[in-house]
């Protein structure tokens, strides 16, 4: 009976090691598949975001992230930003996920989401950021910051 219990335990193990296992190969797969076109893009982006001006952030948005968000809106986050001062470094680009959405309209497609950390003339913070696929381009669907020296 408990030889039953034991093998019974094991074999639960045994499945999820394989589950966690086949979970990794499949994230590293698809990470690779990324890694030669959405960082080449997001590199020069985030760069040239990182100067803090709402029009140049809006150039790199999806129509579809900044149909609700009026020009004033966009300026006061982009001033918020801007508390963090010029970018000095991007850290190791770090791969969340890849999923695909299907919605009505034009938000349908394949995202890619990135963190990356980032050093600022006034602070540490942690960069967000999904992307479009578009093609063979991207365009940024989510982009976020969180660092404290925003609040400061």
């Amino acid at each position: 009976m408990i030889k039953k219990i034991l093998k019974g335990m094991g074999i639960t193990l045994l499945v999820i090691i394989c589950l966690f296992v086949i979970l990794a190969v499949w994230t590293s797969f698809k990470a690779s598949g990324y890694k030669e076109t959405a960082i080449p893009y997001l590199t020069p982006a985030l760069t040239e975001i990182s100067k803090w001006d709402a029009q140049t952030l809006k150039s790199y948005m999806t129509p579809t992230s900044i149909e609700g968000v009026s020009d004033d809106d966009l300026s006061k986050i982009v001033r918020a930003f801007s508390k963090l001062g010029d970018l000095k470094e991007l850290g190791e680009y770090q791969f969340i996920n890849v999923s695909t959405k299907a919605v009505t309209g034009d938000g349908s497609g394949n995202f890619v989401t990135y963190k990356i950390p980032a050093s600022f003339e006034n602070g540490e913070a942690q960069i967000t950021v999904t992307l479009k696929e578009e093609g063979e381009s991207f365009s940024i669907y989510h982009f976020n910051i969180n660092s404290m020296a925003m609040i400061e």
